[in-house]
């Protein structure tokens, strides 16, 4: 990553393109709003069957949390797209990396 929002264009390693065609990185969105996703269903109801908090603050709770989280986990979720790209599909004229 270039800086928390921008992506470098090659892999400075072994200078493969991340973005293969344009739109490759929507793909992403599906593991960011997974996660939010999760996260938000695991939590809100432990929390309000639990009786720990009212269900009025686990509804701003998690509205705050669902609109700041994804952008915390934004290159993260990138990231994760990019390597799971590159196992299922891999780029045959990027030369493999031994452990």
């Amino acid at each position: 990553m270039r800086n928390w929002l921008w992506m470098n264009e090659c892999c400075p390693e072994c200078g493969a393109r991340f973005e293969r065609e344009p739109g490759f990185f929507l793909g992403s969105i599906y593991f960011n709003y997974g996660l939010t996703t999760l996260i938000v269903a695991i939590t809100f109801p432990l929390l309000l069957f639990n009786g720990i908090a009212a269900p009025q603050t686990l509804l701003y709770a998690s509205l705050g949390f669902v609109l700041v989280f994804p952008l915390i986990f934004f290159p993260y979720a990138r990231s994760l797209w990019v390597g799971h790209d590159q196992y299922w599909d891999p780029r045959p004229d990027v030369p493999e990396r031994m452990p």
